[in-house]
């Protein structure tokens, strides 16, 4: 790395290491919290989470997607949010 950062003058990483370490670590408890808080979840609870969050499908495409009501996608959205929010210690999810 020294070597590069002498041939080149530019710093091979975007951020010193130590702070790459730091956020890797913190990323990796995150990451636990998170898998805590879904497995926590009822699976349809779970389900239309994920697939709003992370698919970003909207309300009624999650509901034919599976197959109940836009309503009941709603109120598990709701139920979900406030659940992971309460097992991640998060008002702000």
């Amino acid at each position: 790395m020294l070597r590069a950062l002498s041939r080149t003058g530019v710093d091979p990483l975007p951020e010193p290491m130590a702070d790459v370490v730091l956020s890797r670590v913190a990323a990796r408890d995150k990451e636990r919290e998170l898998a805590g808080a879904l497995a926590s979840l009822s699976r349809g609870d779970r389900d239309v989470l994920l697939l709003v969050a992370w698919e970003g499908l909207s309300y009624e495409e999650v509901a034919q997607a599976l197959g109940i009501p836009s309503g009941t996608v709603r109120s598990r959205l709701h139920r979900a949010k406030k659940k992971a929010r309460a097992a991640l210690g998060d008002e702000e999810l």
